[in-house]
């Protein structure tokens, strides 16, 4: 699945969406046997409780027996800028991410942005785990 479509299935994603406070949000999380699986937003009463869409498809795949995820399309319909990754999620994706992962960001205006999964846990601030 090229990068387009891998925004295009996040977007059919978000569309399953429970938000209360915030925008729709849906991802595929593609591992490294190829199989693609979808995550949406879910929000409830107590945002303690609230799953991002990532961390939802990432769940998906490894309960199907996805090991490790290569490439990752993100869409939530914001007005201003680009779908962010909080530093939770960065920090999962650290645990379960192949060498190299990526992530398609897209708000939906035509555009994608990919960013790597070292760039944002720099801009978060977050080291990288050092293979052991």
């Amino acid at each position: 699945m090229d990068d387009r479509n891998l925004v295009a299935v996040a977007e059919q994603a978000a569309a399953t969406s429970k938000v209360l406070r915030g925008a729709r949000e849906g991802a595929t999380a593609k591992f490294e046997d190829g199989r693609v699986f979808l995550g949406c937003k879910l929000e409830f009463a107590d945002p303690s409780l609230d799953l991002d869409a990532i961390s939802s498809a990432v769940a998906a795949g490894r309960v199907q027996g996805g090991r490790r995820v290569v490439r990752i399309g993100l869409y939530s319909p914001i007005s201003d800028g680009l779908p962010t990754v909080s530093a939770s999620t960065l920090r999962r994706l650290r645990e379960v991410g192949a060498p190299g992962l990526a992530l398609i960001l897209s708000s939906g205006a035509g555009a994608r942005t990919e960013r790597s999964l070292s760039e944002l846990l720099a801009a978060a601030g977050i080291a990288e785990l050092r293979a052991t």
